[in-house]
């Protein structure tokens, strides 16, 4: 969705970021987005990226950020349970987005 946005609204947005936390995101509020989605794949309940975050971009969108981090941990256990495999073709579609996120380098990604 931040790619695809990002396109959408021509901003120049570095998808490198969710994994280097050095890499500048490019938006207000980057790096607390970030946080934000480490935060929700986290063992440990933390809700000052939540906070900080709000402090950046307001309530309103920090909450709408959260439903938004919130929905997509669901989609993923909800693929993980499944067993879902992303198919070869999906993977070559997105494969700048594979790369630059490393998740050639998840178990599933032999599939």
């Amino acid at each position: 969705m931040l790619r695809w946005s990002s396109e959408s609204t021509g901003r120049d947005v570095d998808l490198a970021a969710i994994v280097n936390p050095d890499a500048p995101v490019g938006i207000l509020g980057g790096p607390e987005l970030v946080a934000l989605g480490r935060a929700a794949v986290a063992n440990a309940v933390d809700a000052a990226p939540a906070g900080a975050l709000a402090d950046v971009i307001g309530d309103t969108l920090a909450v709408r950020a959260a439903a938004v981090a919130g929905a997509f941990e669901l989609y993923n256990r909800i693929v993980d349970g499944t067993g879902l495999q992303v198919s070869a073709a999906r993977r070559q579609t997105h494969g700048d987005i594979v790369g630059i996120l490393r998740l050639e380098t998840f178990p599933h990604s032999d599939r």
